[in-house]
């Protein structure tokens, strides 16, 4: 009776363990809010905070919300392909119809909880690191 209960015990913990990691590696796991560190010779420093969320029904595109600081409003479009990501030459508007050319590429870390980008938003150059916040 004791071996019975260790063994649903351990089918229990082993279970829960990879149901984490489905979730953290799972297909969905590049949505959630991001903690931003950006950084470009024309503007300096900044940091703020970005939103991830699929496109429904596509798990290879995302869209990237308040993408630069520009304002809540504006949303990128991102490809993905392994740990790739995509950011094809697109422009997008902000609040006070303001228009913005961007275009860039980034590399996310194996355990997904990191990108590090490349782009380029009109004529400046920005490089700038997402960390996954928890």
């Amino acid at each position: 009776m004791k071996r019975i209960r260790l063994v649903i015990a351990m089918t229990i913990i082993v279970w829960a363990a990879v149901s984490c990691d489905d979730e953290l590696f799972g297909p969905r796991s590049l949505e959630g809010t991001w903690n931003v560190t950006e950084n470009s010779e024309a503007h300096g420093p900044q940091t703020f905070i970005v939103g991830i969320e699929y496109i429904s029904g596509d798990e290879t595109r995302i869209i990237i919300g308040n993408f630069g600081n520009l304002d809540m409003i504006v949303e990128v479009e991102a490809s993905i392909s392994g740990l790739i990501l995509t950011i094809p030459g697109q422009t997008v508007q902000d609040s006070r119809r303001n228009n913005f050319t961007i275009s860039g590429s980034g590399t996310a870390t194996t355990n997904l909880r990191k990108i590090n980008w490349n782009y380029r938003i009109d004529t400046d150059d920005y490089t700038a690191v997402f960390e996954k916040r928890n």
